[in-house]
């Protein structure tokens, strides 16, 4: 969505994302964001949800994820914050049930809320930083092998819990179209689809609405010839969820 050209504003201690930016991926769901540019778009009916996105010092966090949704109407929209941390959603349908998500850079803990958006509103979102949590395990001396009576079976454990996220190993840009740019239409496309096992991208669909159908067909046909090395789940290939959200972005 257009945002007034204003001065840089410093990040905080995470380093910021650059303009392409791949936020995370991989584990149900998982997130990854790419962010073009362009120049100028158009107010749309409805109410509008602006803000900030900063960390715990104040300086402002560039290319936050801003996710609103709302089940009951089946209302899902995102937008990616500008440079400055500031970010717009402009035509959404008056509702007092949004549950609105901001999700920053890694290190940040996402900022999950209910929100009342029957009129416009501005939020300002401050993330902090994500907990560190340790894991040890101290071990006792092995357990004595339990005795077997002659002829009983042994009895066999299957251990799992090892998980390997997959990774993105052949990107394709989307490629802003000509027409939407000289018109400046921006904007941010959600997508969702699972990593098969084999690494392809399956049942992409489209999450959100609010957005200029050319900027969708962009981003999906790009998508679509990404390769992933797949979820690894105990050493075995697993099918995973993937949120994709590509901004359109005007300056």
């Amino acid at each position: 969505m257009p945002l007034d050209p204003v001065r840089p504003i410093s990040a905080g201690s995470v380093q910021p994302a650059p303009s392409l930016t791949l936020l995370a991926n991989a584990l149900a769901p998982a997130l990854l964001v790419v962010v073009l540019t362009a120049s100028a778009c158009s107010r749309q009916e409805g109410v509008e949800l602006s803000g900030s996105v900063q960390d715990p010092s104040g300086a402002h966090i560039p290319h936050a994820v801003v996710l609103v949704t709302d089940a009951a109407r089946e209302v899902a929209e995102a937008t990616t914050a500008g440079a400055d941390g500031s970010f717009r959603i402009e035509g959404l349908p008056p509702s007092r049930s949004y549950r609105i998500e901001v999700r920053g850079p890694s290190g940040f803990e996402p900022d999950v809320r209910d929100l009342d958006l029957t009129t416009d509103r501005h939020l300002d979102v401050v993330l902090e930083i994500e907990p560190i949590v340790e894991a040890i395990v101290i071990s006792g001396p092995p357990p004595q092998p339990p005795s077997v009576r002659p002829g009983e079976p042994r009895r066999s454990v299957r251990v799992g819990g090892n998980v390997r996220r997959a990774t993105l190993v052949n990107f394709v840009e989307p490629t802003f179209p000509a027409d939407a740019v000289s018109q400046g239409v921006g904007g941010t496309v959600q997508l969702e689809g699972v990593i098969g096992t084999g690494g392809r991208l399956v049942g992409i669909s489209t999450l959100n609405s609010i957005v200029d159908e050319r900027l969708v067909s962009a981003a999906s046909d790009a998508v679509r010839q990404w390769r992933y090395n797949p979820t690894l789940l105990n050493g075995r290939p697993v099918e995973t969820v993937v949120t994709i959200s590509v901004a359109f972005e005007i300056p």
